[in-house]
């Protein structure tokens, strides 16, 4: 969770009264400036659940029922590719590509939560990828990074519907950012740079007429380091050298190769060198869109679900009463709900305050929704049974493009080693000394004794509930309140424990690293929640006690969770399969696959 550094005073501030004494000024003065510093294990202000004012609520609306109502004509829902012009400008005339661009652009100038309002609508389409990718990765660069010029060029035709884009920053083997081998060399004459290399799984990478690229420039060497420099390149569709591979017809995917494709120095976004800056701004916000896109298809899923129920429900098996439907439809219901609130805290967060890094808060989001995601759909195919085998049924097509927002371009399982690193980096700038106190225990044994008598409630799993998180909620909030402080109890407590048990190693602790990551995901989605239900409840929201309900019902599962993998991370891996497993593995790779005989085998 967020930490956050506070003052507090030891005493209250004196009343001014008329005609004190300069004496009397002066020691107020000074206990008002000999504040005390302490760290707060919860920021409290993230249970106050972000909302626009009811003026942009209600002019956002405006705008947003044309669109939904444009996304439905039958012109628009049988087009299939976002290369049709006319699909692109029928968006343009409703100013839906460059959603955050200047108004003097002929943008909406939409802040992060208004468009993902927009994206939800313009996820009712089955281009929602092609729309969202060209939207805040093509867009969203040069609306941000390029110069005047290039958006004179460039971005002013793509809002206009005229040209579209695609993002290309991934490659077959890329473990890791810094890892790029798409290599940029600037020419002997200085006025063009050389690109080589090739691209993987380009969405739009066949029908896009501008390419962002984005390539290795330059490799800095500090001591035995070496730190390699990106920089970002606008690529026109026509250069020379540019080879294309088509993979998927549904969303355009292809790889692409250049070959000593030429691109004007003009052509740089940013500065040399500084694409790095330009991937951790723009990355974020695509991870929050994911959030969008997978709610709209978690609807259409529960909404068709309904519907499907009802039909088949009868006089004499009313399938919508029973306890088998109940609890799916419950359990989508619920997740659907926890989706939504996490996507609007966190654009809320990113609206509230000026610069503010929300890396982790948008991983969390993809990771979450992503999972939900794909969960409501096996439900579905789960539900309906048989009925499904036809790959045109529309609970099959759900569960494609499910799958495609778990794994194109990161996958859950590398997001959640991301959450957690992340979260570790801030803690461990605040347990420092801690931490240094319990690995190093025969230096300080008084601390370890002092601390062994103290973390009793949290060996004995029963931490003491003292951050009154009950009090920034409304009073019948209060159970899941304390579920929720339990779960930061326990996250505090784990993370302590990782730090003192594994120190610097702890990053290649992968299997404790998913156990913390799905904490800290359970944890900020149950904020979400209850911070929402909350405010629902006490404006007086339609539905608002179910609201309530739903939040209710989802710390309670969420509290199960984080029970069960900070268990899991307590007992060690000795205790559970994690030494198992990499013996297994270990085996599997030196047999080069699976190793055990047939068990029918005999030796005699």
């Amino acid at each position: 969770m967020l930490i956050k550094n506070t003052y507090s005073t030891s005493t209250q501030p004196a009343i001014k009264n008329t005609g004190e004494s300069d004496e009397q000024q002066l020691k107020d003065f000074e206990t008002l400036t000999n504040i005390t510093k302490k760290i707060r294990v919860f920021d409290t202000d993230i249970l106050t659940y972000p909302q626009l004012e009811k003026e942009d609520v209600d002019n956002l609306e405006q705008h947003i029922t044309p669109l939904e109502n444009l996304v439905k004509q039958k012109h628009m829902v049988d087009c299939d590719t976002l290369s049709d012009k006319n699909f692109r400008q029928n968006l343009s005339d409703y100013k839906a590509i460059g959603l955050q661009a200047s108004q003097f652009l002929d943008g909406r100038e939409c802040n992060v939560t208004e468009s993902n309002r927009f994206l939800e609508i313009l996820s009712q389409h089955k281009l929602r990828d092609n729309i969202i990718h060209n939207e805040q990765l093509g867009v969203q660069v040069l609306v941000k990074f390029a110069n005047d010029q290039q958006k004179k060029k460039y971005l002013h035709r793509i809002m206009k519907g005229e040209l579209l884009t695609a993002f290309c920053l991934t490659e077959a083997v890329l473990s890791k950012i810094n890892s790029i081998q798409t290599k940029g060399t600037l020419s002997d004459d200085k006025k063009t740079w050389i690109l080589n290399g090739e691209k993987s799984c380009i969405i739009n990478g066949i029908s896009a007429d501008v390419l962002i690229v984005v390539a290795l420039t330059e490799i800095v060497s500090k001591d035995i380091i070496k730190e390699p420099k990106l920089t970002a390149f606008i690529v026109e569709k026509d250069s020379p050298g540019i080879y294309y591979k088509k993979i998927d017809s549904s969303v355009e995917v292809a790889d692409i190769t250049f070959s000593d494709t030429p691109v004007p120095v003009e052509n740089i976004i940013g500065e040399v060198n500084k694409a790095e800056g330009i991937i951790t701004s723009i990355v974020p916000e695509f991870r929050l869109s994911t959030g969008s896109a997978c709610i709209t298809l978690t609807k259409k899923i529960i909404n068709n679900l309904a519907k499907n129920i009802l039909q088949s429900s009868n006089d004499i098996n009313v399938l919508f009463k029973t306890d088998a439907i109940r609890g799916k439809i419950g359990e989508v219901a619920t997740d659907l709900y926890a989706m939504e609130s996490a996507v609007y805290l966190t654009s809320g967060l990113i609206d509230s305050y000026e610069n503010q890094d929300c890396a982790l808060e948008s991983a969390i989001v993809k990771v979450f929704c992503a999972e939900k995601c794909m969960d409501s759909s096996l439900i579905s195919l789960d539900l309906l049974g048989a009925q499904t085998i036809s790959d045109s049924h529309w609970a099959v097509e759900s569960h494609k493009e499910a799958l495609r927002y778990w794994t194109l371009y990161e996958t859950n399982d590398s997001l959640k080693i991301i959450v957690a690193l992340l979260g570790l980096q801030y803690a461990g700038t605040k347990l420092n000394e801690t931490v240094k106190k319990l690995r190093n225990p025969l230096f300080y044994a008084t601390y370890i004794l002092k601390r062994m008598w103290s973390n009793r409630r949290n060996i004995a799993d029963n931490p003491k509930l003292d951050l009154e998180l009950a009090e920034y909620l409304h009073p019948s909030m209060y159970m899941a309140a304390q579920q929720l402080e339990y779960c930061v109890k326990r996250l505090q407590f784990a993370t302590e424990m990782l730090f003192a048990r594994c120190g610097p190693n702890i990053v290649n602790q992968h299997m404790d690293l998913r156990r913390l990551a799905e904490c800290i995901i359970d944890i900020y989605v149950m904020s979400a929640c209850v911070g929402r239900a909350s405010r629902a409840y006490c404006i007086g929201l339609q539905h608002g006690d179910y609201e309530m309900l739903m939040a209710t019902t989802f710390c309670i599962k969420a509290v199960e969770r984080v029970k069960d993998n900070v268990h899991k991370i307590y007992v060690g891996e000795v205790n559970t399969n994690d030494v198992n497993y990499r013996t297994i593995t270990k085996r599997v790779f030196k047999h080069k696959g699976y190793f055990p005989k047939h068990p029918l085998t005999r030796n005699f």
